[in-house]
Parts: C-alpha cells; sequence; structure tokens
C-alpha cells in the first residue's frame, strides 16, 4: 500500500516497511536485492544471523528515531517485545493505517472495478452450464478456471460453493465438502477476484429445476432486504445502524437474524476496514468500497445470502460494482 512493492506471497510476512523523516525503507531478505528505487525508497536486507528487528534498531539508531507507529494488528506479540527492547516510544497506529485504506483514490476504484467486473462475466460463463450430478469441487474449478484462464485474474478468495443443506453454513469449507448438485437442489456462489491487487466478493443464489414456494418467497425477501440496505447506506453516517436497519428488514418478515457482519471493507484484501456491523464504529466516507451481504439460514435444511460490492461516491451515494443479475436463477 505504501509502496507498490510485491513480494512472491502476499500471504507470507516476506517484507516489513520503515518509514523515516528522511526515507522510506523496505525490510526484507536477499531474494529481492534490487537496490535503491529511488530516492527515498530503499531495500535494506536481513543477513545471516540478523532478524528483522536487528535492522529495524540499526536503522531507528541511524536515523535518531525515538517514537516509532506500529501496525499492532500485524506484529505478533514477540516482535513487538523485540521493539520494546530497541529503545523507541512505541505507539500502535493501526486504526489510523485501516481508517486511511479504507478510502479509495480514483485509481483503486478503478481497478476494483476491473475486479468485480469479472466476477460478473465469471457468473455469465459458468452459470448457463451448472446442471445435476457436478459436486460443488467442480463447481469450483469451473470459477477458478474461468477467473485465472480466460480473463488473467487470482483468486481474492477460496470460492465457497454450497449446496443445498451446506448453504445453510456462511462460511462453508469448499475444499472440504462432498456436497453434489440434485434436481431442485439450492446452489450458494461466493467467490471473489483479485485483479492489479485489488478485490472483488459477490454472492448469487442459483435455483437447479423447481424450487419450493418457501425459498422463493425467503429469497424476494432477502434480495429486497439487501436492495433497501444499500439504499439506506446512502442516508446513514454510522455503519453500525445500517447493520440494525438490515436485520429489522428481515425481521418484518420473521426472518430468522444471520451471525455475521452486514458487510466489510474490499480493497487490497477481501476483507478491511470498515465493518458494517453491530459493534463497529466506522463511519461512511466518501471513497469507502464495502459489501452488503445479508443471509438466511436454516441449520440442516438450507440457506441464502445475497452479496454486492459497492462504493461511496464524493457526492455519498452510492454505485453497485458487482453488476450480475439478482433476479432469481
Amino acid at each position: 500500500y505504501t509502496t507498490g512493492f510485491e513480494t512472491l506471497s502476499p500471504s507470507e510476512r516476506e517484507a516489513y516497511v520503515l518509514v523515516t523523516k528522511e526515507r522510506l525503507y523496505i525490510i526484507t531478505d536477499s531474494r529481492y536485492e534490487r537496490g535503491e528505487v529511488n530516492e527515498t525508497i530503499v531495500f535494506s536486507f536481513t543477513k545471516e544471523g540478523k532478524t528483522v528487528t536487528d535492522v529495524i534498531a540499526e536503522l531507528c539508531k541511524l536515523h535518531s528515531v525515538t517514537s516509532l507507529g506500529y501496525e499492532a494488528d500485524n506484529l505478533t506479540w514477540n516482535e513487538v517485545q523485540k521493539l520494546q527492547k530497541m529503545g523507541p516510544t512505541l505507539t500502535p497506529l493501526s486504526r489510523t493505517l485501516a481508517s486511511s485504506r479504507s478510502i479509495k483514490s480514483e485509481e483503486e476504484i478503478f481497478a476494483i472495478k476491473q475486479a468485480c467486473h469479472i466476477g460478473d462475466l465469471v457468473l455469465k460463463d459458468i452459470i448457463p452450464y451448472l446442471h445435476p450430478g457436478q459436486t460443488e469441487k467442480e463447481i469450483a474449478w469451473l470459477i477458478e478456471r474461468s477467473i485465472r484462464e480466460g480473463y488473467g485474474a487470482e483468486l481474492a478468495f477460496d470460492p465457497i460453493v454450497a449446496v443445498d443443506e451446506h448453504s445453510a453454513i456462511p462460511h462453508y469449507n469448499t475444499k472440504k465438502g462432498s456436497g453434489i448438485i440434485k434436481e431442485e437442489s439450492l446452489l450458494l456462489l461466493d467467490f471473489g477476484v483479485k485483479k492489479h491487487n485489488y478485490c472483488s466478493d459477490i454472492t448469487r443464489m442459483v435455483g437447479m429445476g423447481k424450487v419450493s414456494d418457501e425459498i422463493k418467497k425467503t429469497y424476494t425477501n432477502l434480495l429486497t432486504a439487501q436492495k433497501k440496505t444499500i439504499e439506506n447506506l446512502q442516508s446513514n453516517e454510522r455503519l453500525k445502524d445500517v447493520d440494525l436497519f438490515c436485520r429489522n428488514e428481515l425481521k418484518k418478515n420473521n426472518l430468522p437474524n444471520y451471525q455475521h457482519s452486514t458487510g466489510h471493507g474490499v480493497g487490497l484484501e477481501v476483507h478491511e476496514s470498515p465493518r458494517i456491523s453491530a459493534i463497529s464504529e466506522d463511519i461512511k466516507k466518501s471513497g469507502q468500497v464495502v459489501t452488503i451481504e445479508p443471509g438466511v439460514y436454516y441449520p440442516g435444511k438450507w440457506g441464502m445470502r445475497i452479496e454486492d460490492t459497492v462504493t461511496v461516491s464524493a457526492h455519498g451515494e452510492i454505485e453497485v460494482l458487482t453488476r450480475y443479475s439478482k433476479e432469481w436463477k
């Protein structure tokens, strides 16, 4: 986010950033040895017998650093203890950085829009070819192959493909699943695309053949609540109030409460600040990109969730970025 530097594996702790008044340092190992990037960004490498905190200590001493801010959410307790022994006064800055990252630039929003558009195209590609007899894993592979081979993008996370009673598990693990599509099955598809390092997130429901009137009615009520919540986001400032509004809309139709947040921020990570939940202290701001994803779940029977990625414009208006149809399929 601060340097544009990409590691081989974003999920691994392969690099650290130290910002001083004079320079910005990328601290990593010799795999990335490439010298000075420009006048303000310098690579500093760990050597045999030296840890990252050893290098940070040397650089802090070099620049006479007496106060050091750090991302509390991204450092281990062991690392914090080592930093405390270095001398500088430590100050957690996680909320500051998270708040900064939550406001996207035009370039960031453009990248997210591209990821969302690819997600729409993937659904358009695969849904016509879904049929009884396919497994959850097969469909997850169709999604992944379409993203990678069809559009030169990456998965933002492992797809959730959940059939029938599995769809009642909000974060079902498809890799461990054994579900098979049958006639009249209910299918949940939840996946994200990563393009130019930025993510999208979308969930759609698919009914195979003739589904029950109860499922159709529930879907209609859930979709109405989701659409109204997107509208409510435009007029509400406190994101906890948006969460409450959505739950109340479902309650009006005697639908059960869902045990997850109504939404979350999307950007370099598929889950980041802000959060739309009952305990959120976040405020709606222009430039944010969030999801709206209410669900209805009946454990052991079936469940459903509808999710869109949306952005808040400079004038507070809401633009839905995931545009694949939400009409019953």
